[in-house]
């Protein structure tokens, strides 16, 4: 069965849930990078911590802070940094509110910030039968293809009912627990599920200038050139 308005049908069947969902979030850097020297200086994989807090049809998504140490993806080359980001929310907040179909996502660039203004886009899920036990919550499977040809496997809770999930994934009946992007490229799995959640953490960002997502990906295309496919290289001096 294919998912067109899960986003309609999903909210129909919230119960004023509220919660957050600690996730990991692992990515296998060397899969797409073709440089045999830079594989030599990185780690295989990354590794971070996300939180998605949600109540009712609203959802943020954020990186958790950690201790300060040396990042092994943040390398010194001959005088200039290359810092390695792949994806959105590893350094930004992703805001949803599901009812009104606006996403705004907060994130830094050039020592600025701003805030992207975008809408949510519908995904077209296709719904399964499997099951899978995952923190104790009964999940069922989904699958999809990306825009840009990625094969995403996602398992969802229904009794956790919010379309929400991490970074720019959702619209299932139920809330994502675990996602895989290209059998183990990039791998989210939920570590820990609480029941409350501050609504204060829940509001709209407000720190940054407002700015469409074609405007922000152009000066990100200015500054560093077009991503590759090992995820975008940042250059900073």
């Amino acid at each position: 069965m294919i998912l067109c308005s899960l986003l309609v049908s999903s909210l129909t069947a919230l119960h004023a849930q509220q919660g957050a969902i600690t996730y990991q979030r692992k990515v296998d850097v060397h899969r797409r990078m073709e440089d045999e020297q830079m594989k030599a200086m990185l780690p295989q994989f990354r590794t971070t911590q996300h939180i998605l807090l949600f109540s009712d049809s609203i959802s943020v998504y954020k990186a958790i802070k950690e201790e300060e140490a040396p990042d092994p993806f943040d390398q010194d080359n001959g005088g200039a940094r290359v810092v390695i980001r792949m994806g959105p929310g590893e350094g930004s907040v992703i805001y949803k509110n599901f009812s009104r179909q606006l996403l705004q996502e907060q994130t830094e660039l050039a020592d600025k910030n701003y805030i992207i203004d975008d809408s949510i886009r519908l995904q077209p899920w296709k719904l399964a039968e499997e099951t899978k036990n995952i923190l104790g919550h009964n999940c069922k499977k989904a699958t999809l293809t990306t825009r840009n040809g990625s094969n995403v496997t996602a398992w969802y809770a229904e009794d956790i009912a919010t379309p929400a999930g991490p970074e720019n994934f959702g619209g299932l009946p139920g809330a994502i627990l675990l996602l895989d992007m290209n059998e183990g490229e990039v791998v989210f799995s939920a570590a820990a599920i609480e029941q409350k959640v501050n609504s204060k953490e829940l509001a709209l960002p407000k720190d940054g200038q407002h700015i469409t997502r074609a405007d922000f990906q152009k000066k990100m295309d200015e500054l560093f050139g077009p991503p590759g496919p090992g995820g975008r290289r940042m250059i900073r001096m």
